[in-house]
């Protein structure tokens, strides 16, 4: 087999001449990678190699019917199905081979509330619901029967660290179990996340502590009467897709600059919402999106 032998420092500036085969590993040899390519650019040196192919992990509909998706939290999986007509046993079975570091496995019913707390079912295992899962260098302490959790926008909170600017205020009015604000605490910004769940806050502060994290303050309240001063926040961040058009004229009364949001909502009605940027983050069903929204608070009344 062939592979591009590029040195470690050169591997971001040379990756796009690449075309890389996913099916194999990359080798490191000292101070140079071998990438397995199926075609590169004729100025990358190419050799031959010996990769180890990668181990395929099997999606979990393909093993089981009806189970949609799943994700791993610290060592909980959370299991979404498509409908109740499933074999649990075999489905409890399945994950716990496909991945090892698994003790507990719940369905994932429905998110309900004011509070937004995910309606489980326990399937089996060890019967646990609070663990420690790792993003973006953070670790994070979470109880899935308490707060909402989804590991899949990890990538986009690593965007959203990357846009703040150092010496910024921020408010995390929604702010749960801290999925935001610990992502944020990353850069030199003061924080202060909130919310009405006195569980989720108390989840934040554990991780507060096990990250060493000092520039994050927590508060509890009602985000309709938020206890702060108008426009003093630099940024907020508005995550609350479901309910979120109830708080926006009062997370703007607190917002210096620009509230960021994130609505449900299917294309046709984000044109009646005063935002100047809308992104599509995440399908949630057949025709409701969630989107991220940029709103110029400065427009609202």
């Amino acid at each position: 087999m062939m592979c591009a032998k590029i040195k470690r420092r050169e591997f971001d500036k040379i990756k796009s001449k690449l075309n890389v085969d996913n099916n194999f590993s990359f080798i490191f040899d000292d101070e140079y990678i071998l990438i397995p390519i199926m075609s590169a650019d004729k100025s990358i040196e190419i050799v031959e190699c010996n990769p180890s192919p990668k181990r395929k992990t099997p999606r979990l509909h393909d093993i089981i019917d009806n189970a949609s998706s799943y994700y791993i939290i610290g060592d909980i999986a959370l299991v979404n199905v498509k409908n109740q007509k499933i074999d649990f046993n075999q489905l409890l079975t399945a994950i716990l081979s496909i991945n090892k570091n698994v003790k507990s496995v719940f369905l994932r019913k429905k998110v309900k509330g004011e509070l937004r707390i995910n309606d489980i079912e326990f399937i089996g295992g060890e019967y646990k619901t609070k663990t420690i899962y790792k993003e973006n260098g953070v670790k994070f302490v979470v109880d899935i029967s308490k707060v909402y959790v989804n590991p899949s926008l990890a990538n986009e909170r690593l965007n959203i660290r990357k846009e703040v600017n150092d010496n910024e205020k921020i408010l995390d009015a929604f702010a749960g179990y801290g999925a935001i604000s610990l992502n944020l605490a990353k850069k030199d910004v003061y924080i202060i996340a909130g919310d009405l769940n006195i569980d989720g806050l108390l989840l934040l502060k554990e991780s507060l502590q096990i990250n060493k994290i000092y520039n994050i303050d927590i508060i509890n309240y009602d985000a309709r009467f938020l206890p702060f001063r108008d426009k003093v926040f630099n940024r907020v961040y508005g995550d609350n897709p479901t309910m979120i058009k109830d708080f926006i004229q009062e997370l703007c009364r607190v917002t210096k600059e620009i509230l960021e949001i994130y609505i449900l909502s299917d294309e046709n009605e984000l044109a009646r919402l005063n935002a100047f940027k809308w992104i599509k983050i995440n399908d949630y069903s057949k025709n409701l999106f969630i989107f991220k929204g940029y709103i110029r608070c400065n427009n609202i009344n």
